[in-house]
């Protein structure tokens, strides 16, 4: 079966050419939602560490998925000098991003558990591990793997935080919207080739992020009254 999201929908403006244009408009859209998720979060009355880690996860998101972007819409081949001066870039801030979230849920769901120097001392080790790896190995599969690997503590985290604080459900159940994106892409599930899996993933995403920011903001405005 052919892969539908190698299908040339290339559009030009002028005689400029945007490869992938729904991928690239859904992926600056991603951006557009994270810096407005990170200037929500930015404000002196949220001073909580947990605060501060989310809304760099979502700055440093939002720089990844331009970066991401970009890589999609300016490059018909995916390889050489230019495109990974955007792709390694984007894989790295993703690392860093799931640090952030990391250190958040430390911050936050963590803050009393007797082994947080060793949740703390794990999450620097992941960042130095896959941060080389992202350059060593040049390969998406690093993000994913860090990406499961941080994600998955955190969701089981939130759930059971949840017992406790409801808001943390919200952040929990974003992450589970998330892990959704890994069938459509391991299927393939398409539309149309101007909206393949990537393009339907990158809906998820932006549903994966709005769920954990409402449950971010809640955990934020109730630290701030606590």
């Amino acid at each position: 079966m052919k892969d539908i999201g190698t299908t040339d929908t290339t559009i030009y403006i002028g005689d400029f050419p945007i490869h992938q244009p729904v991928t690239v408009l859904t992926d600056y859209i991603i951006t557009v939602l994270c810096f407005y998720f990170y200037w929500q979060l930015n404000r002196p009355s949220f001073r909580d560490e947990s605060t501060i880690n989310w809304k760099r996860f979502f700055l440093l998101l939002g720089f990844a998925s331009f970066f991401g972007g970009s890589s999609h819409g300016f490059f018909a081949v995916h390889e050489g000098v230019g495109y990974k001066l955007f792709w390694l870039p984007m894989q790295a801030l993703n690392v860093f991003a799931i640090y952030r979230a990391q250190k958040a849920t430390l911050y936050s769901a963590l803050k009393d558990s007797p082994k947080k120097y060793y949740w703390n001392l794990s999450y620097h080790i992941q960042l130095i591990l896959f941060f080389v790896s992202v350059f060593l190995f040049q390969n998406f599969v690093v993000v994913i793997i860090n990406s499961v690997i941080g994600l998955v503590p955190i969701m089981i985290i939130h759930f059971i935080d949840a017992k406790k604080v409801k808001a943390s459900s919200w952040i929990a159940y974003g992450i589970v919207i998330l892990f959704l994106t890994a069938f459509v892409n391991a299927t393939k599930f398409s539309f149309h080739a101007y909206f393949n899996y990537l393009d339907i993933a990158h809906i998820l995403i932006m549903i994966n992020l709005s769920l954990m920011f409402i449950g971010i903001r809640r955990k934020a405005v109730s630290s701030m009254l606590a």
